[in-house]
């Protein structure tokens, strides 16, 4: 059943809903949000500070959150330094508040800011980077026994690569974007791809789209309807000179002709979110312009985006009423999604895990 209209957004612990209508869809539609869960403390009387860049989606019936980075002492514009972690955080979302296992140095590495894709053997975790350099690795983390292992039966990248987007389309995975180093940053325009069913064949080359390099870029894949393929919005071009550009574009793949075409629109979404719904595309928050970091700084935009391919235009428009979080990843399970922690402010991130869900208006 085809589903649309009305969102409404349901903060947790409070009676207040603020419902924005949606154009051109069928069907009554909302998203409740369950903001009651948060990380847990890593010590005892400290708040889990969360964690940007980290890798998370499910493994089996449990959500995983690994890795990541934060500012543990300072800010950065107070000339705090940037931790990577090694931990392992998991939780059955089967109950409102969810019961969190820890796992501490699980990752063979510090690692953030590497591309997450689930399967149904488990979370592939493809490159990230440290404060040093970035990483070529591709690992699988999967669960045995009631254990949490790791598979490293997997191709390596052809460059090491961070901050690039991924997403899974027809059991081929495919990364866009990113950086090879961690001195003298610079945004690239890569795009690869590996077929699961010829893993031995290793990630190949493909044309990149006709624009800017970019990292922090926002991606999606869609199956099925009118416009097949591999979606790339935003993002930033940045290069070891300091230039530095808030990207607005966007660019649809079509693997059946191995061809990308320019998509007509505004996406000020980077380092965003977003999901397929349907036969749209939901961006939740993003980046609209770099703005220096400090307590003052306004926030990241907690803006909620409905992208519909068919038409080429944005349907929806309206605003979440709490942080949105970017550098971060929507994990999905059956009819919910979990936006896992992220940064809502330059060096500041929030430990909350968002629990969503797309129903229709009548329940």
């Amino acid at each position: 059943m085809r589903c649309q209209v009305i969102i409404s957004f349901l903060i947790a612990m409070s009676t207040t809903s603020v419902m924005y209508a949606m154009d051109n869809l069928p069907l009554p539609c909302r998203i409740e949000w369950n903001n009651s869960n948060s990380l847990p403390p890593l010590s005892d009387n400290e708040q889990n500070r969360g964690v940007a860049g980290a890798f998370s989606g499910f493994v089996g019936n449990e959500l995983i959150i690994a890795g990541g980075a934060n500012f543990p002492d300072k800010m950065p514009w107070e000339g705090g330094k940037k931790s990577w972690e090694r931990t392992l955080y998991h939780a059955y979302t089967d109950t409102l508040d969810f019961q969190w296992g820890i796992i501490t140095d699980f990752l063979p590495a510090a690692i953030a800011y590497g591309v997450s894709i689930q399967l149904a053997e488990g979370l592939l975790c493809i490159g990230g980077c440290d404060m040093k350099r970035c990483f070529d690795d591709v690992f699988l983390i999967y669960k045995e026994g009631g254990v949490f292992k790791l598979s490293y039966d997997w191709p390596s990248l052809p460059v090491p690569l961070a901050n690039a987007t991924g997403a899974l389309l027809n059991n081929k995975i495919y990364i866009a974007g990113g950086q090879e180093k961690m001195i003298e940053e610079e945004a690239t325009n890569h795009f690869f791809v590996l077929d699961l069913d010829r893993k031995d064949k290793g990630w190949v080359a493909l044309p990149s789209w006709d624009g800017n390099p970019r990292g922090y870029a926002v991606s999606v894949a869609f199956e099925d309807g009118k416009y097949p393929g591999f979606y790339l919005f935003s993002g930033r071009d940045y290069r070891s000179s300091g230039y530095v550009e808030v990207l607005t574009d966007g660019h649809r793949y079509d693997p059946d002709i191995n061809r990308w075409t320019q998509l007509q629109g505004f996406f000020p979404v980077m380092a965003g979110t977003a999901l397929v719904n349907l036969d749209n595309i939901v961006f939740f928050g993003g980046v609209a312009k770099l703005l220096p970091g400090s307590y003052e700084h306004p926030g990241f935009e907690n803006i909620i985006r409905v992208y519909s391919p068919m038409s080429n235009t944005f349907v929806h428009e309206g605003i979440v009423p709490f942080p949105v979080p970017v550098t971060t990843n929507i994990a999905i399970r059956e009819n919910k999604f979990y936006i896992t922690s992220g940064e809502i402010k330059p060096g500041i991130r929030i430990p909350l895990v968002y629990e969503g869900q797309i129903v229709p208006l009548e329940q």
